[in-house]
């Protein structure tokens, strides 16, 4: 027969102090006096006393859970990236709850969902830039922090790599490649990432005297960059040169002009892509690309997650260049 768990009443009593005592002691909320913390200590150990998270929750008002809201999970990016969010979490005592909203779902639909479960503070990691979850989040409470996103309109911290520097990375590599007329595939025209690779390559672009290059923007996905960099290329035959917003588009463009168009990466056409995903270090890819930071962007997002009282922050950490073979031996 399974022995029954011992419980904060049990421990109180063997101890000989309150169960207000042992309550404000694994809450660690409260004054209690070096004498009870040394009883309470010694029975809990002869007990094998593990406290109930479910209790503990429900009596400090919130559990030691941080939800972790997505839509776009089929990104390859996202599960290192929830793997490490997750090791992390933990070395802080803390566990994950992940959301995903599948389309046509928006965070802003799951938000109440989330905040039923009372968590210690949300991560969102795919946000619109007109997202109000993190208003509601802020609005009840709750520490919010937009990952590799950020919302104009929103409130809560944001953490990003320097998406705009990225792309202005992207157009000096392309040029000192020998470009004379790239191009751009964008994703999402609705989320920050895109519009800062956008704007970073446009406006570089513009400082060196270039008129602003042709562009499509869609979706992050490999089908959307081989149909992209074919539709480009029949409408500008002389595009020498993509600036694709991640290595997902990328290695779709890479496909698109090898096999649907017969042209060479990267001696008929230069290839640059952002992230350094998965895919951009296979070696029918070798994708050159933005490689973002991402174990200093987690640390910043649980810095500000766990921080009392902080006013919203925006940081952006910068990305780093990884030059491979979708662009030519002289690029940089």
């Amino acid at each position: 027969m399974k022995r029954k768990a011992p419980t904060q009443k049990d421990v109180a009593k063997f101890a000989g102090v309150s169960q207000a005592a042992v309550s404000r002691f694994i809450s660690g909320n409260g004054a209690i006096s070096n004498e009870a913390r040394e009883k309470i200590l010694k029975v809990i150990e002869l007990m094998d006393y593990e406290p109930d998270p479910v209790a503990r929750g429900l009596s400090s008002g919130r559990f030691d859970v941080v939800a972790i809201v997505m839509t776009d999970i089929t990104n390859p990016w996202y599960p290192p990236v929830l793997d490490l969010i997750t090791r992390e979490l933990r070395k802080l005592g803390l566990q994950a709850l992940l959301f995903n909203a599948s389309a046509p779902e928006t965070v802003d639909d799951v938000m109440p969902l989330v905040l039923q479960y009372r968590v210690r503070g949300v991560i969102i990691t795919t946000a619109s830039l007109q997202s109000s979850g993190a208003d509601l989040c802020v609005k009840r409470g709750v520490p919010v922090v937009m990952f590799n996103r950020y919302s104009q309109v929103g409130a809560g911290h944001s953490v990003s790599t320097d998406n705009v520097g990225g792309g202005r990375i992207a157009a000096d590599c392309l040029l000192a490649s020998g470009s004379r007329k790239p191009a751009f595939i964008g994703g999402n025209p609705a989320v920050s990432t895109n519009r800062d690779r956008r704007s970073g390559f446009f406006s570089r672009l513009a400082e060196r005297d270039m008129l602003a290059p042709p562009s499509l923007d869609k979706e992050y996905t490999y089908a959307w960059g081989y149909e992209a960099a074919q539709l480009l290329l029949a409408r500008h035959p002389d595009i020498d040169a993509f600036c694709c917003a991640d290595d997902e588009i990328a290695a779709g463009a890479i496909d698109g002009i090898r096999f649907g168009l017969g042209l060479r990466v990267p001696e008929d056409v230069r290839i640059f892509g952002f992230d350094d995903h998965p895919v951009a270090r296979q070696a029918a890819y070798e994708i050159t690309t933005i490689r973002q930071p991402v174990a200093q962007m987690i640390a910043a997002a649980l810095e500000l997650l766990t921080k009392e009282g902080s006013s919203d922050e925006r940081r952006l950490i910068p990305g780093e260049l990884v030059i491979r073979s979708s662009t030519p031996s002289n690029t940089g």
